[in-house]
């Protein structure tokens, strides 16, 4: 939980108008920690001012941080101290999950660092003495695809989840600033739009919800298309394949619905609120709209008390639904959360020994993903240039491609081996 005594961010000033600022920004996680640190580029670097990788070099440092696992956390304090120590003149701001968590270790970490929580994220360019920029996004810098926060916010308290106590409040960006944001970006030349949240599933805007944003933003005129990232199974609703479906010129046919585990005993201790025959029903209906859609998922390995029998159910379902492609995850005792304080808590050993597993599972479903997309015609985006021309196709598959087709959407033949023919 966020310690009950806050260190207030201060003003921090500029060092001279027409001395220009080299900063170094860095995020940890998710993709709606993504689009804030890129909120804050935006609203940071006047021109003239200066991105860096090298923190060593910078004027200011920004790490937005994660606390979903203990790794996030070690990483993201791992560079903190690195920072403190190189460059110990640098201005350092800490926001995100971590630092919402756990202001005491970050301080220990940098004693002179400014702790932002998220709530107060975004007062950090008014914090370094720089205008605020209203509305949304303007584009998306070093990504060929732009993020979109439509949300945030999760109520669901998942027993082994800390982002509840993080981020706890629900939060929707209404339609019309939506709708703006979206066409300032499709003007800019984005070809892929993608939608996230923290609960993306909860987004709301009056009496409209998610499948109704779906049909105004596929709506939008230009050369663009739409995806969603992470939704909850209960999320795909009738109505929602409706709406994706009379969409589908403009949405892109590729689902991320975390599983977590195949064990019904396992989802009940960890307070998720379906079992594993209703996530296969959910994914029957799916690919009854979308028989060829790239679908994904994320399991946690190693839940507290999770015997071999309960994880082989996880195998068993994983293979029977037959993913695209899915991420691994070691559980991760999270301070504060009911399972913390769970029996059964499982040694390193099969944590890891069983996120192999996961793993393996993974490369052959991602092997036969792309293997059945081999012949067809799909649409595309690339995102690397250098060393070699990459790409994404609609249903989420990785290709490497023959030559730059340039900008915007393209067609590419799937070949074998993950290749494709422009």
């Amino acid at each position: 939980m966020p310690s009950s005594s806050p260190k207030r961010p201060c003003f921090i000033p500029r060092n001279r108008e027409d001395i220009p600022v080299k900063y170094f920004l860095k995020t940890f996680g998710c993709r709606v920690n993504q689009y804030e640190t890129e909120a804050l580029r935006e609203g940071l670097v006047s021109d003239g001012d200066v991105l860096t990788d090298d923190f060593e070099a910078a004027d200011l440092c920004v790490l937005n941080t994660c606390s979903v696992t203990g790794e996030a956390d070690r990483d993201a304090l791992t560079l903190l101290r690195r920072i403190s120590r190189r460059n110990p003149a640098a201005r350092i701001v800490v926001t995100g999950c971590l630092a919402t968590r756990a202001e005491r270790e970050v301080l220990e970490a940098a004693p002179s660092a400014i702790v932002v929580p998220n709530r107060e994220k975004d007062s950090i360019p008014g914090l370094l003495g720089c205008a605020p920029r209203p509305g949304g996004l303007e584009r998306f810098h070093g990504h060929a695809r732009a993020f979109v926060k439509v949300q945030d916010g999760c109520d669901m308290g998942c027993t082994y989840c800390i982002v509840p106590s993080v981020r706890p409040e629900l939060w929707s960006k209404p339609l019309e600033a939506l709708e703006e944001e979206c066409r300032g970006l499709i003007a800019a030349g984005v070809p892929e739009l993608v939608l996230c949240g923290i609960r993306l599933g909860r987004w709301r805007s009056g009496t409209l919800s998610l499948p109704d944003l779906i049909a105004r933003l596929c709506r939008l005129p230009g050369d663009f298309r739409l995806r969603l990232s992470s939704l909850e199974v209960s999320d795909v609703s009738a109505r929602f394949l409706k709406a994706a479906a009379e969409a589908e010129e403009k949405f892109c046919p590729s689902f991320h619905l975390p599983v977590q585990s195949g064990s019904d005993a396992v989802l009940k201790r960890m307070g998720r609120w379906y079992n594993a025959g209703y996530f296969e029903r959910r994914v029957e209906a799916l690919r009854g709209v979308f028989p060829g859609a790239g679908l994904f998922t994320d399991v946690l390995a190693g839940f507290p008390g999770e015997t071999e029998k309960e994880f082989q159910e996880t195998l068993d379902l994983l293979s029977r639904v037959g993913f695209s492609g899915l991420h691994a995850f070691r559980y991760s005792r999270r301070p504060g959360t009911p399972a913390a304080g769970l029996e059964g808590q499982l040694p390193e050993s099969v944590l890891s020994g069983r996120a192999g597993a996961l793993r393996t599972l993974d490369r052959r479903l991602r092997t036969a993903f792309a293997s059945a997309a081999a012949g067809s015609v799909r649409q595309a985006v690339v995102e690397e240039r250098s060393p070699r021309v990459t790409a994404t196709t609609d249903h989420f598959l990785r290709l490497t491609l023959d030559r730059d087709p340039g900008p915007g959407l393209c067609w590419v033949e799937v070949g074998p081996a993950a290749r494709g023919r422009v």
